[in-house]
């Protein structure tokens, strides 16, 4: 029974006793009590000069009907000298309530400071390093000078390929709108789109072959321009009233179908592809007219009548 009766105790170990400037170290508490009590450790230690780095409680170890609780703190310090480690406060409770406050040992610790030589004076400042200097060092720099120059120099030398190419290139000439006007009429007609169906596509194509040709004949940015505007585009450019007047019945008849959803048969379709082609017939170029020289008369085996 005297060995319940006896009261707790705490054991305070600081290691190292002399320690480095912001080195880390350890601070271990143990606190010795009955099994049945309980221990409090503190929420907030202060332990200035000294800086609280990390805490953390220590699995319960028994002895007897004793127990120790422990725990490791981690402090520095950044100051130098003889520094004083404060000491706090812990609680114990035992069974019966009655609560008892232990203080931890106040210890005296040595920060010395970094950069001391064997005889505890302080080195002195390094000198700047010399950088070692060979033909090593050197030959990475050598081989990227190296690539950039030719690099350079074949960037130079497609320049100028490229140039002659350009200068002595061919230029062809671009096709006749009519000719391209033509030729898509008669794709289409060979198409077949009518007898699949096709009636919308069928239209759209006549339409966009027939704003191209004004395009590439008159200049007018037809396929971005709505009907009414081509046919303003088209009157400005002089063009007949007649030819106009055809214009308008194709371009308007292709819209009902691409925007109106008007559906017509399919023999009503078939005069589209002609009317387009009869208006390129009678708005295209004038071929130029071919003008042959006269043959040179022939002397040759001719003798003159004295």
């Amino acid at each position: 029974m005297a060995a319940q009766l006896e009261p707790p105790d705490v054991q305070t170990t600081f290691e190292p006793p002399v320690i480095n400037v912001g080195d880390p170290v350890r601070l271990l508490v143990t606190v010795n009590h009955a099994a049945e009590a309980l221990v409090a450790w503190p929420d907030l230690i202060t332990l200035g000069p000294f800086e609280l780095r990390d805490m953390r409680l220590l699995e319960p170890v028994s002895d007897g009907d004793r127990v120790r609780s422990s725990a490791e703190l981690t402090v520095t310090a950044f100051q130098l000298g003889e520094l004083t480690l404060p000491a706090f406060e812990i609680e114990v409770t035992g069974t019966a309530g009655d609560a008892v406050m232990l203080s931890t040992d106040v210890l005296v610790v040595t920060v010395e400071s970094v950069g001391r030589d064997a005889g505890g004076d302080i080195r002195d400042i390094r000198g700047p390093l010399a950088i070692p200097f060979s033909v090593m060092t050197l030959l990475p720099w050598l081989a990227g000078l190296a690539g950039l120059a030719a690099a350079a120099y074949w960037i130079l030398q497609r320049s100028r390929r490229r140039a002659r190419s350009d200068v002595s290139a061919p230029v062809v000439p671009p096709r006749l709108a009519h000719t391209v006007a033509y030729e898509s009429l008669n794709a289409l007609e060979a198409s077949g789109l009518l007898e699949l169906g096709e009636v919308k596509t069928y239209h759209i194509r006549v339409s966009d072959i027939m704003r191209v040709y004004v395009e590439g004949r008159f200049g007018v940015e037809a396929m971005e321009m709505t009907t009414g505007e081509v046919l303003d585009g088209l009157r400005w450019a002089g063009v007949a009233s007649g030819a106009v007047a055809d214009f308008r019945q194709l371009l308007e008849r292709s819209d009902l179908v691409k925007f109106a959803k008007f559906r017509p048969d399919v023999p009503g379709c078939r005069d589209l592809v002609p009317l387009g082609r009869r208006l390129v017939d009678v708005t295209r170029p004038a071929d130029p007219i071919l003008v042959e020289a006269p043959a040179e008369a022939s002397v040759s085996g001719q003798q003159s009548v004295a």
